[in-house]
């Protein structure tokens, strides 16, 4: 049994959240609910939860200051908002989940799930994603990549490509890989302003670590490690349109 803590300054948004959690997830107890930032703090010092689901946006203190404000940080986290910011892109740069209002279901249950699987790691995620909201809003130079047994921070400029493995993705760098938990999607969504572009439906790659265009019916192109990766028909078009603003 897992305790929560939901912390929104708005009381539809903590009713709703409570309902779905209530309604599909028995191994979640919901044991206090916070208005705001304040409040939120004296909640957590009480229950000690192990997940609290936080409102990036409150009136006073925001998520973030509570968190300076918190300092210690050893439960799991997953931010809500309503709002789809750059503050968000930090957030999942720093591998924490967050929903979007309104919350859907099924992306409450991929959240919960990856809680299940993942040890208990906001310790290490909160401080690099303090650190990513205080750098230029296109200036994220890191990102966390959550595996099975950790979380490792590497430089995005180290990443060569990234490959669907299933549910999960290979990520591959500069002399190494990880398995990371999260889905192909989820890196597109993260990296695609970074200068990486979806080539095919599994391969998700670094423009900056193209050595060689081979024309073809979709063309293939050839990473800085010497991987040969084919580009959809498709999606050529707009890979080439692509190319030409590097």
């Amino acid at each position: 049994m897992l305790k929560a803590i939901v912390i929104d300054d708005e009381p539809r948004g903590r009713n709703i959240l409570l309902q779905l959690i209530s309604q599909n997830f028995e191994h979640i107890k919901v044991v206090a609910t916070a208005a705001g930032a304040d409040e939120g703090i004296k909640r957590i010092d009480m229950y000690k939860p192990d997940v609290v689901f936080l409102d990036v946006e409150m009136p006073g203190k925001n998520a973030f200051d509570m968190l300076k404000e918190l300092g210690k940080v050893d439960f799991k986290i997953i931010f809500v908002s309503a709002h789809n910011h750059y503050a968000l892109n930090a957030i999942k740069l720093s591998a924490i989940d967050f929903l979007l209002k309104p919350i859907d279901l099924d992306d409450l249950t991929k959240a919960i799930d990856r809680l299940q699987d993942q040890p208990r790691q906001a310790a290490q995620q909160v401080p690099h994603l303090l650190n990513q909201l205080q750098q230029p809003k296109t200036n994220f130079g890191k990102i966390a990549i959550t595996s099975v047994s950790a979380i490792e921070f590497v430089n995005i400029n180290d990443i060569i490509y990234c490959k669907a493995d299933n549910v999960y993705t290979d990520v591959h760098l500069c002399g190494t890989s990880i398995t990371s938990t999260k889905n192909l999607k989820e890196f597109d969504d993260i990296l695609q302003a970074h200068y990486f572009f979806r080539i095919h439906h599994s391969y998700l790659i670094n423009l900056n670590h193209i050595k060689k265009y081979i024309k073809g019916d979709g063309g293939t192109v050839v990473m800085s490690d010497n991987t040969e990766i084919e580009v959809s028909r498709r999606r050529k078009t707009a890979f080439l349109e692509q190319l030409a603003t590097i």
